[in-house]
């Protein structure tokens, strides 16, 4: 491994190792994208309403967890055939949330030039703080959820 920069050495690594020109191009189980990724929320009214009156997602579905009657298992629908699930727990108490090796540090969506530049309209409008990497033209905007899960919005 490279003594002056071992970070660098891995990254190298892992590309040579992985991103071979001659690699399959699909994966062995032929994904065709994400269906859903699924959150826990704390709060689904909260969670609904942010995601929707500040992202522009459209609830779908709201349908009792099958895992737990207690809990419910929301839909919204984030363009392009994919969909952003939430569950509550509401007889379990909330938990901390946990950093660590498996946990997602961050959901990062796309979009188109128009629809990222009127997001920043909604953010001030609804006094939602952000951080902002490039310009409100082109770049990553970044905001909390309700439950403080870091959402990305790109558009590159």
């Amino acid at each position: 491994m490279d003594q002056a920069n071992p970070y660098e050495a891995k990254r190298r690594t892992l590309q040579e190792k992985y991103m071979a020109s001659d690699a399959p191009p699909n994966t062995p189980l032929g994904t065709d994208g994400v269906h859903h990724l699924v959150l826990i929320s704390s709060d689904l009214d909260a969670t609904v309403a942010f995601y929707t009156s500040v992202l522009g997602m459209r609830l779908t579905k709201v349908v009792v967890n099958r895992d737990d009657p207690s809990s419910t298992h929301i839909f919204l629908d984030m363009g392009g055939g994919n969909l952003m699930a939430f569950f509550d727990f509401p007889q379990h108490g909330d938990a901390p949330a946990v950093r660590g090796i498996g946990a997602m540090h961050h959901v990062a969506l796309k979009a188109e030039p128009t629809q990222y530049k009127a997001l920043f309209g909604r953010l001030r409008e609804q006094d939602i703080d952000f951080s902002l990497e490039g310009t409100e033209e082109s770049g990553s905007v970044y905001m909390r959820d309700p439950d403080n899960a870091l959402i990305e919005v790109t558009c590159r």
